[in-house]
């Protein structure tokens, strides 16, 4: 009994005595708290978040799932003009289709949202593929003039088209008078 209470000792002496050790900190914060998430407390390149874009039918807000962001951000949905899909030259998105101000993951770093701000995603032409990307902002953006300005109209309404992506995140980063970033983009095809 003596040889393994000093070992103990020795064992939880070797944790506190190495102040640096990232194993013995993770140790001893999982035994004083057992809902403690080591995934919370890692760097994003440890855990790289990840995302998964279900579409439904009949044709309306895609539903977005991510996974390992445990920060509430504002999702901007951005695709190609329409102009740009009926050319066929699509040189850069930046034509705003869909708004979520405010997305709070749950503890786990998991959930599954809407785009119920704004959605106004154009169908794809039958039988082509149309790309359309997420853009995730944290923390939460404020809407700013210019996308006020484009929320709420059409699709192909010019106040939607920003130029590019990096126009766009331009924008919406001076406007918001912020210090939000871009934390990540989840881009996926829609089939027409």
């Amino acid at each position: 009994m003596k040889i393994s209470l000093l070992f103990i000792v020795c064992l939880f002496r070797g944790v506190l005595g190495r102040p640096g050790s990232i194993y013995g900190g993770t140790m001893l914060l999982s035994l004083l708290k057992p809902f403690w998430n080591f995934r919370r407390h890692t760097s994003m390149s440890l855990n790289p978040p990840m995302c998964l874009v279900g579409k439904t039918y009949p044709y309306k807000s895609i539903n977005v799932t991510t996974f390992g962001l445990m920060r509430s951000y504002t999702a901007v949905l951005t695709g190609y003009s329409m102009k740009e899909t009926r050319s066929g030259m699509k040189a850069n998105k930046g034509t705003l289709y869909g708004w979520n101000s405010k997305v709070k993951p749950q503890r786990n770093g998991k959930i599954t949202f809407l785009f119920y701000s704004d959605f106004k995603m154009p169908k794809p032409v039958k039988g082509e593929s149309a790309e359309f990307c997420c853009h995730l902002y944290s923390p939460p953006l404020k809407i700013g003039p210019s996308v006020r300005n484009a929320l709420g109209t059409e699709a192909d309404d010019p106040s939607r088209n920003f130029g590019s992506d990096e126009k766009l995140d331009q924008i919406l980063r001076k406007e918001s008078n912020t210090k939000s970033k871009k934390i990540t983009s989840c881009c996926f095809l829609v089939h027409g």
